[in-house]
């Protein structure tokens, strides 16, 4: 209970948050605790979309942010483009965490 505190005074500090959003447990648990503090208007749940995503794990985490209340937006992502990316390299996680990548609107 004590992390949980934690994460609620560390959203009572902010203005407003971004949630990197996978739809999984962890990141559904910090975006429902965003929400909570912040209301909906000053916390956003963002998934990345890419061919690495499957689309009924896109379309869970919309019906996840939706049952939350947070609001939602998707960035394209295009990791595949690269092919320092595509060849899958041991710092691949480097090049996908850089990759292009639109911005969502209300930023």
């Amino acid at each position: 209970m004590q992390k949980l505190k934690e994460l609620k005074t560390l959203f009572l500090q902010m203005e407003r948050a971004l949630v990197a959003y996978s739809g999984g447990i962890d990141s559904t648990l910090v975006a429902k605790i965003a929400y909570d503090v912040l209301g909906d208007d000053r916390a956003l749940a963002v998934t990345a979309a890419s061919p690495s995503l499957l689309p009924e794990d896109l379309e869970d985490a919309a019906i996840q942010a939706a049952t939350i209340g947070i609001a939602h937006e998707v960035v394209q992502t295009h990791e595949m483009d690269n092919p320092n990316y595509t060849s899958n390299p041991v710092n691949r996680c480097y090049f996908c965490k850089k990759a292009n990548s639109t911005t969502p609107s209300n930023l």
